[in-house]
């Protein structure tokens, strides 16, 4: 599975990623994802929950917002996508 990751301001792309691992897609290998995508990015990682996942099972894709972070999210938001 590839995941392209791009943290957006202000409608414009400021910065991404593209990850890649052989794992299958369940809730854990989609938290260690995100783990290590906000590694790259430099950014710490969002609050994941189910829905989350479920969201991107169904639709591949998911935006995480301010408010999915504990920490200070300086961008308007954080876009992954299925990349296959």
């Amino acid at each position: 599975m590839k995941i392209w990751a791009r943290l957006i301001t202000d409608g414009k792309n400021v910065k991404d990623t593209l990850y890649a691992d052989n794992m299958p897609l369940n809730f854990d290998s989609y938290e260690n994802m995100l783990r290590k995508v906000a590694e790259l990015l430099e950014i710490s990682s969002p609050v994941t929950m189910q829905i989350h996942f479920k969201h991107f099972k169904e639709f591949n894709v998911h935006r995480f917002i301010p408010d999915d972070f504990v920490e200070s999210f300086d961008y308007d938001s954080m876009e992954i996508e299925c990349y296959e």
